[in-house]
């Protein structure tokens, strides 16, 4: 695994964890088609009981892949930072959700 760097210095064991469980996640459930499929894997449930914590590093998975984190992202801050994108528009919705994360200091 290419270690990450952050502002702090090198990655953390929580954040070292989260991209280790986004791997498995994304690799186990690139081949679903049904959202509960994907959502109900084991990586997944376990990245949401992280809490907000895993917020920035979701989003910066997000800009780095484009995998589907959007209903993760919804249910951790509470927030549809894409409820103005055009339903279906998968791009318009990453990107209203980087938006999101860079007004808020959490990507660059």
């Amino acid at each position: 695994m290419t270690t990450r760097a952050t502002a702090a210095g090198s990655e953390t064991a929580a954040e070292t964890r989260f991209f280790a469980l986004a791997r498995q996640w994304r690799e186990a459930t690139s081949f679903y088609s049904m959202w509960w499929q994907i959502s109900d894997h084991d990586a997944y449930r376990k990245i949401l009981a992280m809490g907000e914590a895993a917020v920035p590093w979701i989003l910066r998975d997000l800009a780095e892949t484009g995998y589907h984190w959007f209903d993760a992202l919804q249910q951790l801050t509470g927030e549809d930072a894409a409820k103005d994108v055009q339903r279906g528009r998968r791009d318009l919705a990453q990107e209203a959700w980087l938006a999101w994360g860079r007004e808020r200091g959490m990507i660059e």
